[in-house]
């Protein structure tokens, strides 16, 4: 193996691309510095001075340890890789674990060299991850392999079988990681086992030390109470967020710290240096790498866009929808989106992502719509849906919240900022009647119990389904009619544990509120008991009692229905509280500055927004949706919405992110009002994404670039091929496989555009293939190919005065080798 085929820029083929990104199946070895190659090909050839334990030329970059030049480095480092692959095959982990190179290389060839019959090594490698694995911070890699692979008890490891046993460890190690308490404990181990970091011992009661592979010092201060950690200054601090480590620079060691035998090891004293302060595990981890990768890219993570409404614009596959899921998670849920964000290969952070979006879909912190010619205001904010009533009498008109109304509710709705109160995230609030009007000892002994209870008895247990209840419950229980059974199945399955409930006096005044703070039960003994109680039960913390809140206000001037228990969806927290304080009731726990926090951040996302008819389908609310006129904007304004007749406003949490197709309709064809709206965002093809992919020996680069070019001329650049369409074949194994994909892609995705693009204008869509100056045979589209002649199709007058444009699809050029070469001008020439 020459340096070359070891490493060098854009070659797919070369070893340490295929022990990264082609074996990435073989477990991630992703992030961190290219030095942990040993030597690499440079990408940036920018002059750059070397550093304590890092050297550069224009072409390569490599550690000084393996020697003073890259062919040095390389000779050094590949009697290492060898020593590594033997040692694997013969099952001698100590040497692997001793071997001079970086910690995931090693790892990963370890596993790759070993006995795939008889494994020793799993395929995680971050001995990090392996730590938090068996909670064990001070177990070596040899040990926690050896520890893992016998824990299996019996699983089938050999062959791909180690592949299934680790899966699930990997995503239990990070998530133990991610959970794992930060304290300069929980620190100091985890920079313990840091890739190649090598700790300076002792470490004093103050400090401890660490060099990274190039030489710079790190120091950890194990007497202070939050977690910090004293660096040299360096380009590395741009690429720290501000939002997730805080950085005071011109910072000086304090007089306790100057004579410091580990910092005098440093040489710290006298420094101008920069105090980290973290707080996290995964700040932590993020902070490491990039101190340790002087070629690292600067960090996104923390930054999300501040725009409330923005429009992803651009051709067909430049990756647009793509690009809303990752956009979407960064801002719903930041914090999480820094976790997932941090040390994972392009394959795994997108499945991080999209398993978060998920989730927060599932939540209803994301919703998803798309826009067509036939969506309307009543899909999009609210209308009236014919439906079945509840006991089943006939047809009953309802008004329905459309997709942003529903998201826009949950949006607004706010959460206790005292975690005494109990409450849910967004707390559904509930009417509730507790007995009847003249049951009033009943209703007073629950109230001081801290219970709410109704009635049904008979029904039975509710969380036992109903066919395995007594034959008389499951009669009494049909006996009911559909809004009781509504009551009941609210009561046990539907209230949360931190709702809050109203209890009311009379169809407008409320004399307690609680909030739940159990699941259901049901009280057997409730029969036998003096009193006749209630057995439907839940406990409930009631905040205040024999109060006389009017809450006309907060539910649009209308009563309350006569029924046991139903959601309030006019009433959220934050008007809830707001309304008791201004009626001058205490309510305890909730202060004046503590009563309440917004809900977190809300997105819903418009595909195609351009499709629709956007002033039918937002209606008024399009004046609502400008920043200064939303809920507590500087001009906020409230509508009444015709169906409900509510007043609504957009909440400023609430954020509005649209896709548009330009190849459908251009940016100034859009409607206006919408335009002046919404921030746009242009979403080009990125030719450079497909560097170092050829098939045929083509590369994909020049060729999308090339193609696109030529568009552009012909048409405009609204309609070019997005890079998305060729993305596929980077994780093709081979290149027969990549023969097919690209195959596959011209037939089903590139002609089939061009053909939409050029109204089926044959002619140019072979210019933007340079088919005029190919064979017939290598053209991807063929003039006169049929077989019928004009002279066997019309008399002899007719044909002689037409020009046969037929043509053609060649679906042999799909696959040959000649048809893509011959894109670039002067290849048959």
């Amino acid at each position: 193996m020459t340096l070359e085929q070891y490493n060098s820029q854009g070659d797919v083929d070369s070893f340490c691309y295929w022990i990264e990104s082609r074996a990435e199946k073989l477990g991630s070895i992703w992030g961190g510095s290219a030095f942990k190659f040993g030597v690499y090909s440079r990408k940036d050839t920018t002059a750059k001075e070397d550093s304590a334990g890092r050297c550069y030329n224009d072409q390569y970059g490599w550690l000084k340890k393996y020697g003073d030049s890259p062919e040095a480095a390389f000779k050094a480092v590949r009697t290492e890789v060898v020593k590594v692959a033997e040692a694997a095959a013969a099952g001698n982990l100590q040497v692997v674990q001793q071997a001079n190179l970086g910690e995931v290389i090693r790892w990963k060839l370890a596993f790759i060299y070993q006995n795939s019959q008889e494994p020793e090594v799993i395929p995680i490698y971050k001995l990090s991850v392996l730590r938090a694995l068996l909670d064990d911070p001070k177990v070596s890699a040899v040990e926690a392999h050896k520890r893992l692979c016998k824990r299996a008890k019996g699983q089938i490891l050999a062959g791909a079988g180690v592949f299934d046993y680790a899966e699930p460890l990997w995503s239990e190690g990070i998530e133990k990681l991610e959970r794992l308490n930060l304290t300069t404990d929980t620190a100091k181990n985890f920079l313990d086992s840091y890739s190649d970091w090598n700790a300076l011992k002792p470490a004093t009661e103050l400090l401890v030390g660490y060099l990274t592979p190039d030489e710079q010092p790190l120091a950890l201060r194990l007497k202070e109470k939050n977690v910090q950690l004293i660096l040299k200054p360096g380009d590395w601090q741009a690429k720290v967020s501000s939002s997730t480590v805080k950085l005071r620079t011109a910072y000086y060691l304090s007089d306790e710290l100057i004579d410091d035998p580990v910092a005098e090891k440093l040489g710290l004293a006298g420094q101008e240096l920069v105090l980290a302060t973290v707080n996290s595990m995964t700040e932590l981890d993020a902070l490491c790498r990039v101190y340790d990768d002087s070629d690292a890219e600067a960090s996104d993570v923390g930054r999300t866009s501040t725009s409330l409404n923005q429009i992803l614009y651009g051709p067909p596959g430049t990756g647009k929808t793509y690009r809303t899921t990752e956009l979407a998670v960064q801002i719903a849920d930041p914090e999480g989106y820094k976790i997932l964000a941090a040390g994972l290969s392009p394959t795994e952070r997108r499945q991080a992502i999209k398993a978060k979006y998920d989730d927060l879909v599932k939540h209803g912190r994301i919703d998803f719509a798309t826009f067509h010619q036939s969506f309307s205001y009543e899909d999009f904010i609210e209308g009236i849906r014919a439906e079945t009533s509840e006991d089943g009498s006939g047809l009953e008109y309802k008004v329905v919240d459309g997709v942003f109304k529903r998201i826009a509710d949950l949006a607004d709705k706010t959460i206790g900022g005292a975690s005494s109160l109990g409450l849910a995230e967004s707390p559904t609030i509930w009417k509730i009647s507790i007995g009847r009007r003249d049951e009033h000892d009943m209703r007073n002994r629950y109230l001081e119990a801290g219970q709410a209870r109704i009635g049904w008895n008979n029904a039975g247990d509710l969380s036992i389904a109903l066919d395995e209840r007594d034959k008389g419950n499951q009669d009494y229980w049909k006996s009911l009619t559909g809004p009781n059974h509504n009551v009941l199945n609210d009561f046990s399955e539907n209230m949360k544990v931190g709702d809050v409930l109203l209890c009311f006096k009379d169809q407008f005044t409320v004399r307690a509120i609680g909030v739940v703070t159990s699941d259901y039960r049901f009280d057997l003994a409730a029969d036998q008991s003096g009193y006749r109680d209630y057995a439907h039960i839940r406990d409930v913390s009631w905040m205040v009692k024999d109060i006389s809140l009017d809450v006309r206000s907060l539910n649009a001037g209308k009563r309350m229905v006569q029924k046991t228990l139903y959601p309030l969806g006019r009433i959220s927290w934050k008007s809830l509280v707001a309304e008791v304080k201004r009626q001058g009731i205490h309510l305890p726990g909730v202060g004046e500055s503590e009563a309440f926090r917004p809900s977190p951040n809300h997105v819903i996302i418009i595909d195609e927004i351009n499709r629709g008819n956007t002033a039918r389908i937002f209606g008024e609310l399009i004046t609502l949706l400008e920043p200064d006129k939303r809920k507590d904007g500087s001009d906020e304004r409230t509508v009444v919405l015709p169906y409900s007749k509510e007043s609504f406003t957009v909440p400023s949490n609430l954020y509005v992110i649209g896709t548009m197709n330009t190849a459908d309709k251009s940016l100034a064809q859009l409607d206006l009002a919408l335009r002046r709206r919404f921030e746009f965002v242009e979403v080009m093809p990125d030719a450079s994404l497909l560097e170092g992919v050829a098939v045929h020996g083509v590369s994909m680069q020049n060729l999308l670039q090339t193609v696109n070019d030529r568009i552009e001329v012909l048409l405009d650049r609204d309609h070019l091929i997005g890079h998305s369409y060729f993305l596929l074949l980077k994780s093709a194994d081979d290149e027969s496989s990549r023969i097919d994909m690209l195959a596959d892609i011209f037939e089903k995705r590139v002609i089939p555009l061009l053909q939409e693009y050029f109204f089926a204008d044959w002619e140019k869509i072979g210019w933007v293939l340079n088919d005029v100056t190919k064979p017939q045979e290598f053209r991807f589209v063929r003039l006169g190919a049929s077989e019928n002649k004009l002279n066997q199709l019309f008399s002899a007058e007719i044909a002689d005065q037409l020009a046969d444009r037929r043509y053609k699809i060649n679906k042999e050029a799909f696959k040959a080798p000649e048809a893509y070469q011959g894109i670039f001008l002067g290849c048959h020439e």
